[in-house]
């Protein structure tokens, strides 16, 4: 697909359908590598949409805190949750354009530590993110079980 005319914008109420449609309800989120649960409480000069000539192409979202449990030496961050493009626009740099239009935000308000977590073998993420500059801070340990497999005398 030819690049369009990309627009990075603050969200509306009457984005959530648009995020809704491509990622589940927001009450139960959908797609499980989206966690979308918290958009409709988030306030929305930190919920970006992204266009392409006027069609919706993704969006970003990002909380502010204090403290994490993980940096205890950080006193204020923000912690970029998602960036989703639609797999319709992707490789034109509109993961790009909506992280760099948050951390514009950001520093407006004076947040010196951004954190974002992706998955290990998301290479398209990790390369943008390590492109922007952050560097890779912690990794960690996720672990199954299939519980099928257990008997009564292993509980």
């Amino acid at each position: 697909m030819k690049p369009g005319t990309v627009v990075v914008r603050l969200s509306t109420a009457s984005d959530l359908p648009n995020i809704e449609h491509e990622y589940g309800t927001l009450d139960n989120a959908g797609d499980p590598f989206c966690d979308t649960s918290k958009i409709r409480k988030l306030r929305y000069d930190r919920l970006l949409v992204a266009e392409v000539d006027g069609r919706y192409a993704g969006f970003l979202y990002w909380h502010v805190g204090n403290k994490p449990f993980f940096a205890p030496r950080v006193t204020q961050f923000a912690h970029i949750r998602e960036v989703q493009v639609l797999k319709t626009f992707q490789g034109q740099g509109i993961g790009k354009k909506l992280t760099l239009h948050a951390l514009h935000r950001m520093k407006a308000l004076g947040i010196r530590h951004v954190f974002l977590a992706t998955t290990e073998t998301n290479k398209v993420a990790r390369l943008l993110y390590e492109s922007l500059g952050f560097n890779e801070y912690r990794r960690q340990l996720h672990y199954h079980l299939r519980i099928n497999g257990l008997s009564k005398k292993d509980l």
